[in-house]
């Protein structure tokens, strides 16, 4: 089996699209020329692919942890034939590989057009922020192979991760964000360059998943991505989801500069000496952040930045959504059945799983995000409850494993992001839609970490956007997997073309509730021809966990304001 599982993997559709050398599809911007390439679809079609344009001066040397300064003009024709990775701690790194991957010069987007496209043709733009935790993977993660079947204007980006991305001080020095400064940028750069490739500068929706979801969600709050797009769509991850808002960043920053050997007295210091260390030592600082495995995932992230002048991120999001301060557009959220797949497939051997059963209380608060917003004191009492909630008296083993996905999938994701499209619906007058996906295809995101197919541990993390985004994983194989791709292709282009997502069959999908406190009403996603709308108050165990004396959103919220 785990011979022909990586045959599969190396065989399958690869996100490379296969230059043409014959012909080069070629665009005038105001910046200058770029030139393209011609390349495939899975079925055959051609387009012009643009890989690799520069939105962004290099955020090198006195640029590092600094703001993005746009791109000057080029000299001669810029040629747009290179896949560029941003330099990061991935955690899907094979045993025995180097764990620090990519380049410090990495902001670039790739666009990709209809061959006959041109300034005049107007097409709907369609933006995807990969996610990886805001600390690993890149824009060209999720290809164009799927989705150029359908006439519409494809984009992605790079930006900057990690500490490189996320690096905060709490002050004047790195407020953080720079990441997200990253992506502001590049959404001003394809809203002002987008028609040279034949998109409508003004039909822009803005698309994610996890850390792309989430970042979508804080574009929605930032008032520095305001008028920047016209609809959004976050898949598996929202503002609220525990790994987003990083916690202790000044903490972090200074223990980053103490591992380099950087004085540590005053922030400004120790950042002037971590610019002169290289990105990669940096980087690969990162495994001193991560106690157990790649737990947290995410121990750089998103910070509310009221330090700078111009923050990205003024308040926390859930004041920001109590308070209307977001923008008023049409949005989609969503999670998929296993969301708990990432990361708990990392755990899918017996050594792992007997590590987690038998220091349950003291690795479960990594797994789960918790270990920095909880007081030490209750901590082995919090963890005590969820084993017994979600386990009650048995081990965690294989047989368990499920178990073990669901508290994963409700805590890291589902309970927040049900909670986010509640609160977001609430907050503004446009449509929401939700979404729940069981659909599982022949292959899975899950089978690259676990080495085997495991048909019925169900559709993992990502699952559903394999289905419009091409990647590693083989979405063709059975006609119901092409049929899923085509529903899915029709309810995204729906979508970006007026607002209404289209589910198969025409299925009436009801918006979500403008009042917080109803149940949410959400479509469930059994299969191409199976799907249902459905009413839930407590998706997640959402109560459950509201219930647990983490610090977080409301506490935390809470407890600032005793401690002012």
């Amino acid at each position: 089996m785990k011979f022909l599982i990586t045959i599969f993997i190396l065989t399958i559709l690869e996100d490379d699209p296969v230059k043409t050398e014959d012909t080069f599809p070629s665009v005038e911007t105001p910046l200058g020329r770029i030139d393209g390439f011609l390349a495939k679809t899975n079925y055959g079609k051609t387009f012009a692919a643009f890989e690799g344009i520069p939105y962004a001066e290099p955020p090198i040397g006195d640029l590092k942890f600094e703001s993005p300064k746009p791109v000057k003009p080029w000299l001669g024709v810029w040629k747009a034939n290179t896949m560029y990775k941003c330099l990061q701690y991935n955690h899907f790194t094979e045993p025995g590989d180097d764990f620090v991957i990519g380049e410090e010069d990495c902001l670039y987007v790739n666009i990709y057009t209809p061959v006959n496209a041109n300034k005049n043709s107007n097409l709907d733009v369609i933006i995807f922020i990969h996610g990886g935790a805001f600390m690993f993977n890149y824009g060209g993660s999720y290809g164009p192979k799927i989705i150029m079947d359908r006439n519409v204007v494809y984009v992605n980006f790079n930006y900057r991760l990690g500490p490189l991305g996320f690096l905060s001080t709490e002050d004047e020095i790195v407020p953080g964000n720079v990441g997200l400064r990253d992506q502001i940028l590049a959404l001003k750069f394809i809203k002002d360059n987008i028609q040279y490739f034949g998109g409508n500068p003004d039909s822009i929706t803005l698309t994610g998943m996890s850390a792309g979801g989430a970042s979508v969600h804080i574009h929605y709050m930032s008032p520095l991505s305001k008028g920047l797009f016209n609809r959004g769509f976050s898949q598996s991850g929202c503002a609220l989801n525990p790994w987003v808002i990083m916690e202790n960043g000044r903490e972090k920053a200074l223990k980053l500069a103490d591992i380099l050997g950087c004085p540590t007295e005053n922030t400004k210091i120790a950042v002037e000496c971590l610019k002169s260390r290289p990105g990669r030592q940096i980087v690969d600082s990162v495994k001193h952040f991560l106690p157990w495995l790649y737990n947290p995932f995410s121990p750089f992230g998103v910070v509310v930045d009221k330090a700078s002048k111009n923050p990205v991120l003024p308040e926390h999001p859930l004041d920001l959504m109590k308070k209307r301060k977001v923008q008023d557009l049409p949005y989609i959220f969503s999670h998929v059945l296993e969301e708990g797949l990432y990361p708990a497939y990392d755990f899918w051997n017996d050594k792992y799983l007997s590590e987690i059963d038998a220091n349950w209380s003291e690795l479960i608060p990594f797994v789960l995000d918790y270990n920095n917003t909880i007081s030490p004191g209750e901590r082995d009492e919090v963890s005590k409850t969820i084993r017994e909630f979600y386990l009650k008296d048995k081990s965690v083993n294989k047989n368990t494993f499920k178990d073990l996905v669901k508290i994963v999938s409700d805590r890291l994701f589902i309970s927040d992001i049900q909670k986010c499209a509640r609160m977001q619906s609430a907050a503004m007058k446009s449509p929401v839609y939700y979404y729940h996906f069981t659909y599982r295809g022949k292959f899975s995101k899950s089978i690259v970490r676990m080495k085997e197919n495991l048909e019925n541990v169900g559709p993992s993390h990502a699952d559903d956007t394999i289905y419009v985004l091409s990647s590693t994983i083989n979405t063709q194989s059975t006609p119901e997997d092409k049929e899923m791709c085509n529903e899915f292709l029709n309810m995204w282009l729906s979508f970006a073309s007026n607002s209404h997502p289209k589910l198969p069959d025409d299925v009436d999908w009801p918006t979500v509730s403008k009042d917080v406190q109803d149940p949410l009403i959400y479509a469930e996603i059994r299969s191409p021809d199976d799907v249902v709308i459905l009413s839930d108050d407590n998706l997640g165990n959402h109560k459950f966990w509201s219930s647990l004396p983490i610090n977080e959103n409301e506490r935390i919220l809470t407890l600032i304001k005793e401690e002012l």
